[in-house]
């Protein structure tokens, strides 16, 4: 059977359903859920889900190119702890850009489980680290369990700390840096990895796959990753390299047609440079 995408038809509405996607076998859903902040110098924006879904994955970007502003910059994208809402910040940088943050929530149904079952077998680990100009960490999921998504929390005080990475690590954790910007602005970095039990009794044995494209050499990079045939996209991640001052992600979200996009930046000072945007699906054998 081939994985199979349906999009919604929806209304402007915050917070609706935007697309849902099966695997192969047909026991996973995976759905995007989205809705748009205020415009602000920091935007803030939570976006819930609803029914028997469950949290696995998200992200957002920042609608600066639009206006042709400075930019807004990620530094937070990451669930709560009841796996029921999906949180993504942003703000700008030394200039004025007042923006709009759209957010995106994965979320994962299991066939023959309810959310309340399906809660007793889905775990997220974090991981925080130092507090320092340049912070970063890798939060692993439990032996056991098989990576669904990715996030993180850059927090500082001050000018502040933003984000540069937020992807994948070697299939089983997560790896999230930051970074302060032509003013010392330290942080802490928090990696959250999201894991579901490998083995679902009555559903068979769940596996992940990530997939991985570059960008282009270019000011403002942007790359989109797809996940095999056959998989649900449950999650995904952005990885900004540059060579000089830095570039600051802007954009790490799912996509309607099952892909993952991922945008940085430079911002002041050119330095160009490269992203890499990673995809993680998940299906049953």
């Amino acid at each position: 059977m081939a994985a199979a995408l349906c999009l919604l038809f929806v209304s402007s509405t915050s917070h609706a359903q935007q697309a849902v996607f099966t695997d192969a076998s047909g026991k996973i859903e995976t759905g995007i859920f989205y809705g748009s902040s205020a415009r602000s110098s920091h935007p803030t924006l939570t976006i819930p889900v609803s029914g028997d879904w469950v949290v696995i994955g998200g992200g957002g970007y920042t609608d600066w190119q639009s206006h042709g502003g400075y930019g807004s910059h990620l530094t937070a994208s990451f669930p709560d702890s009841n796996f029921s809402s999906w949180t993504v910040y942003s703000k700008d940088h030394m200039t004025n850009d007042p923006c709009i943050i759209y957010g995106y929530a994965l979320a994962i149904r299991v066939q023959g489980l309810t959310r309340n079952q399906l809660l007793q077998h889905v775990r997220m680990t974090q991981a925080v680290s130092a507090y320092v100009s340049y912070p970063n960490t890798i939060a692993f999921v439990d032996t056991g369990y098989t990576l669904l998504g990715c996030g993180f929390n850059d927090v500082s005080f001050g000018l502040g700390n933003m984000a540069v990475d937020s992807y994948p690590f070697n299939n089983t954790g997560c790896y999230a840096e930051g970074k302060d910007h032509d003013a010392v602005s330290p942080g802490t970095m928090s990696s959250f990895a999201i894991g579901i039990r490998t083995s679902l009794p009555g559903v068979g044995n769940v596996v992940n796959a990530i997939q991985n494209s570059l960008s282009s050499y270019s000011s403002h990079p942007q790359a989109s990753a797809s996940v095999p045939f056959g998989y649900a996209l449950s999650g995904g991640g952005a990885d900004a390299t540059y060579y000089g001052i830095g570039q600051l992600l802007w954009k790490n979200m799912p996509m309607v047609n099952g892909t993952w996009s991922a945008g940085s930046k430079d911002h002041l000072v050119l330095d160009p440079g490269y992203v890499r945007a990673y995809a993680i699906g998940v299906t049953v054998q």
